[in-house]
């Protein structure tokens, strides 16, 4: 896969991204991984087929979504964190003809890899895009955070407080996202195979979005493979799905297809105040009620 806008991006970014080949080699092959197609060659070929009219079902049916969810409200929005099914939705908008008229929300914890910082700027470029990147209130940079407030949540490198810390660069800042933009459809990437919370989702959830409801990880992964569409870079290093550099973590590629664990890596060694594990940063269910009443039915 040749490299994408590369000319455009900071040479910062350059070195960030330059050694990742993203040509596909490192990402499961999701029905061969798990046992080929079948032993014969009618029902591999037969397997195969369905496989392909599955994508194409789901391709008609997001962009479908998409271009229902643009001429029916007026301010869209999405919600990009630039894992697998984030980058299927800005293809899809792309493709659609609509991503101009969805403004694109970057939430930048403070705490995330360079390749998603860089991987987003190589986005913006592939697809011609300029993200509104919100952060923790009044701390301009990473720099100021990591130098003024880090410490009041981390020690030695382990984040002990969730909760403050999810409140301060997580939670405001998309409370502020939904304030300011006076959001009206808010499309983002949650699918029931995520598991947890999200097991029972639908597409349509008040003003919320969720196109890729009934996808899953495998779709997702096939999608993006018929579309040569560039995806984050660290899921060549074996990271099934992104978040915080502090509780993110690989996933052996032989699990990553299986019911739920695409987030098996993420919000390692995280716990809620009541002692169960984390399995939700707070974006989707813990916003200022003022604000969840402005964003959901």
């Amino acid at each position: 896969m040749p490299k994408r806008a590369f000319d455009e991006l900071s040479a910062e970014d350059q070195a960030t991204l330059k050694d990742y080949s993203r040509d596909f080699s490192s990402i499961p092959l999701p029905t061969v991984a798990g046992g080929s197609y079948g032993k014969s060659d009618d029902d591999i070929a037969a397997n195969q087929a369905v496989e392909a009219t599955r994508i194409e079902e789901l391709t008609a049916q997001i962009t479908k979504c998409l271009q229902e969810a643009v001429a029916k409200k007026d301010k869209v929005i999405i919600t990009v964190a630039l894992i697998a099914g984030d980058v299927v939705i800005l293809d899809a908008l792309h493709k659609a003809g609509v991503l101009d008229k969805v403004k694109v929300i970057f939430v930048d914890t403070y705490t995330l890899f360079p390749e998603t910082v860089a991987f987003l700027h190589e986005l913006e470029a592939h697809y011609g895009f300029k993200a509104l990147v919100y952060h923790a209130k009044d701390i301009p940079t990473q720099k100021v955070f990591e130098e003024t407030r880090k410490d009041e949540f981390f020690a030695d490198g382990k984040l002990l407080d969730v909760a403050g810390f999810d409140k301060l660069c997580k939670e405001e800042p998309m409370a502020r996202a939904l304030a300011e933009n006076e959001t009206d459809c808010w499309i983002n990437g949650r699918r029931r195979d995520h598991g947890a919370e999200r097991a029972t989702l639908h597409i349509w959830e008040g003003k919320k979005i969720n196109p890729l409801a009934f996808w899953s990880f495998e779709d997702c992964w096939l999608y993006l493979r018929k579309n040569n569409v560039p995806y984050h870079p660290l899921h060549d290093a074996g990271y099934s799905s992104l978040g915080d550099a502090h509780s993110t973590i690989p996933v052996d590629v032989k699990e990553w297809m299986a019911y739920g664990n695409e987030r098996k890596g993420r919000f390692v060694g995280l716990n809620n105040a009541d002692g169960s594990k984390k399995t939700e940063c707070g974006i989707h269910n813990n916003l200022p009620d003022a604000k969840k009443a402005k964003t959901t039915a």
